[in-house]
């Protein structure tokens, strides 16, 4: 048997590493709510009590922010879970040949730094880029892709969600895929045999089985969604204007960009909290109502 002293040397850096790197951070954070520090002007943080709330409450840039967050969540998340399970039963199908191949190329888009996609994607959806000179030469108008105001305000929008479901619908894809190919073939060579067609054994036994990993797909995609950043920073900048600066980027502006009119780390922990709790709702939400879960169990 292991000594006390010898297992609390086990612990004890678990501990400090918790302590450092969670703990205290999250009660910093939250301390931080009912403070102000502009890193312009202050050295230590002032006690501010509900100012930060009331700041919140008198924000239109935090309100549109949290809606442009939650549209772009709206769009690209069904739109993944419902392009990736097609594709998953496309490469789970035994009558495709080349599937490891299909696969491998797949992992590109995940494998591209983010940084490198914005750039790559903000050249092809340049004014004078290769997207906007073939619609040219079929003889369509090119279009403002990155410049909403001024043209069409959807379209800014619109590259963001085409890059958010290009660089993740093949990540849905191979989790769900895994999740069809767990299931032991002689269920559905049984139900083949039974008389049902390819799309009955689809839709009363693959997606019934494949439940588990398609919730956990949906809540890992519904979860990193609301926290996009990096390619809106690469792309647009939250611009043009604040058409598309979602409610993490606009954490970002307030909290660490010194230019910004309300340059406060302690507004920005707030919103830090808001998107943790929007996040819990919209989990919780869809765990209960979506998916009818009524009950976890830990164990």
């Amino acid at each position: 048997m292991v000594p006390v002293n010898r297992g609390l040397q086990f612990i004890i850096p678990a501990v400090i590493y918790l302590t450092i790197l969670v703990i205290y951070p999250t009660v910093y954070l939250y301390y931080m709510i009912f403070n102000s520090l502009n890193p312009l002007f202050d050295v230590t943080p002032r006690f501010t009590g509900l100012q930060n709330i009331y700041t919140l409450a008198q924000d239109p840039d935090a309100a549109y922010s949290i809606m442009a967050m939650l549209l772009l969540t709206g769009i690209t998340v069904p739109l993944q879970l419902a392009l990736g399970s097609l594709l998953a039963i496309l490469f789970t199908s035994p009558h495709l040949r080349g599937r490891l191949l299909l696969r491998s190329i797949m992992l590109i888009p995940l494998s591209i730094p983010a940084v490198i996609v914005g750039l790559n994607w903000k050249m092809i959806f340049f004014t004078y880029g290769p997207l906007n000179t073939f619609l040219s030469t079929v003889g369509l108008e090119p279009q403002p892709w990155l410049s909403a105001p001024f043209g069409n305000t959807f379209n800014t929008f619109f590259v963001l969600a085409v890059l958010d479901i290009w660089q993740w619908t093949p990540f849905v894809t191979l989790a769900v895929a895994a999740g069809i190919e767990s299931i032991p073939p002689y269920i559905q060579e049984a139900a083949a045999l039974d008389g049902a067609s390819r799309l009955q054994v689809i839709r009363h036994i693959v997606f019934p089985l494949s439940k588990t990993v398609i919730i956990i797909v949906l809540l890992f995609r519904l979860i990193d969604s609301l926290k996009i950043f990096d390619i809106i920073y690469m792309l647009t900048f939250g611009g043009p204007g604040n058409l598309t600066t979602t409610l993490p980027f606009y954490i970002y502006k307030v909290g660490f960009t010194l230019t910004a009119a309300k340059a406060d780390i302690g507004y920005a922990s707030l919103l830090a909290v808001i998107l943790l709790l929007i996040s819990t709702f919209l989990v919780l939400l869809v765990l209960t109502r979506v998916l009818n879960v009524r009950k976890v169990v830990w164990e």
